[in-house]
């Protein structure tokens, strides 16, 4: 898509930097697998019984499944487990169900037919394990085949995120594989904080509460990939998945912290990859890192073609909208809002709308009378939206462009 601005009121791009991806993307997997940071490695979990679980992300994120996994399961194969062995559970969190052919195309056409591959059912209550309480507070519900796997390992990527600070980690399990209480309950901790105080800060509390749930239930070896703009494998870190995630997290901070000059009047920014596109459940990712980039009283405009529409798993951020943390507290303590997954989304998007940033939404998959509803403005296309804001802000306002925002945290030059 072209859009056109002005010379003198470009500020600039920021996008994940250009760094090209290992010659080996399998090398790079087992020289991981056999280097683990934290822990002596898969063998070190080995015992009589060799039941096996991996966990791997779902349609939401780009994880390169299919170029490793089957790393992975030749590994496992090496220190004697048996494919008849291994499960892959697909960590939905509270996202929707993937679809066969979803899967054949996450996992990867010959891991598929080679091991047996299922969604985590959230939802259905027979599928999960009540084991009480964290030593916080935080009720426990976990999917039934991790918990009876006796080893367990997660695949995932890692970019900032705007809630746990960086994805990979402890998410493949929380809110990965948990239970819809569970999930709740960090996802609403993460509402009562600036977005700022948590978006690319890896020991932020949610981040901590997290990796307290992951502690209780148990997850031994991380396989965790640092991608570049292309998909391409930069890094991969294994071992344990608190000392393992860190590390990673250093190495992705070399591609997705953006510098940027100063704040925009202006931010125009895209929801790409497409899997952070297909609807705003994940595209509203995009609005929280050009928070970062807007000036107080800006304007974020938003590309996101939303084929899904809004949620369909968390239908009340349609009914309520995105509203100030105040105003969801009152709606959740007086039970007219129960998903508090979707009261934290609200809320912290809320946070934004509250200090004076307009939000400008292009989608083709969202009608102009539910934009309206979230809170936002509707646009039919980017560039009328950016015309619109260059004359309300006058001849010198600053636009700022962000490519692949969900996965970008701008910082200011020092």
């Amino acid at each position: 898509m072209n859009i056109d601005v002005p010379d003198r009121n470009f500020l600039g791009l920021a996008s994940p930097h250009d760094v090209k991806g290992v010659t080996s993307e399998k090398g790079v997997v087992e020289r991981a697998l056999c280097d683990p940071i934290g822990n002596n490695g898969i063998e070190a979990f080995l015992k009589e019984q060799k039941k096996t679980v991996v966990v791997v992300d779902d349609y939401t994120r780009p994880t390169p499944v299919d170029r490793i996994l089957p790393v992975v399961l030749d590994k496992l194969n090496e220190v004697g487990i048996e494919d008849r062995d291994i499960r892959v559970l697909v960590a939905l969190g509270t996202h929707r169900v993937m679809r066969e052919s979803e899967m054949l195309q996450k996992i990867g056409k010959q891991a598929y037919e080679r091991i047996s591959v299922m969604n985590h059912y959230w939802r259905q209550k027979e599928m999960l394990v009540d084991m009480g309480k964290t030593p916080s507070g935080v009720p426990l519900t976990v999917n039934r085949n991790y918990l009876e796997a006796h080893i367990r390992i997660g695949i995932g990527h890692i970019v900032p995120h705007c809630q746990a600070g960086w994805t990979g980690g402890a998410k493949i399990v929380q809110p990965g594989v948990c239970g819809a209480e569970t999930t709740d309950y960090t996802h609403w901790l993460s509402a009562k904080f600036d977005v700022r105080n948590l978006i690319g800060i890896a020991d932020n509390p949610v981040r901590v509460e997290m990796e307290n749930v992951v502690r209780s239930i148990g997850l031994h070896f991380i396989v965790n990939v640092i991608l570049n703009d292309r998909k391409e494998i930069v890094k991969t870190v294994c071992g344990d998945f608190v000392a393992a995630h860190r590390v990673g997290v250093e190495e992705a901070k070399k591609i997705y912290l953006a510098p940027i000059p100063e704040k925009a009047d202006i931010v125009v920014c895209d929801a790409y990859p497409s899997s952070y596109a297909v609807d705003l459940w994940q595209a509203g990712k995009a609005i929280i890192s050009s928070y970062l980039a807007v000036k107080k009283g800006g304007t974020i405009i938003l590309m996101a073609p939303c084929p899904e529409g809004v949620s369909a798993e968390h239908p009340e951020l349609s009914k309520f909208g995105h509203k100030p943390y105040t105003e969801v507290k009152r709606l959740v303590e007086a039970g007219d809002m129960k998903d508090l997954n979707a009261a934290a989304t609200s809320a912290q998007i809320g946070q934004i709308l509250a200090d004076g940033v307009r939000v400008v939404l292009c989608s083709d998959g969202i009608s102009r009378k539910q934009t309206t509803n979230l809170g936002f403005e509707y646009s039919d296309t980017p560039q009328s939206a950016l015309d619109a804001c260059l004359e309300k802000y006058g001849a010198h306002a600053r636009t700022l462009f962000i490519r692949q925002a969900c996965e970008i945290f701008p910082t200011l030059l020092s």
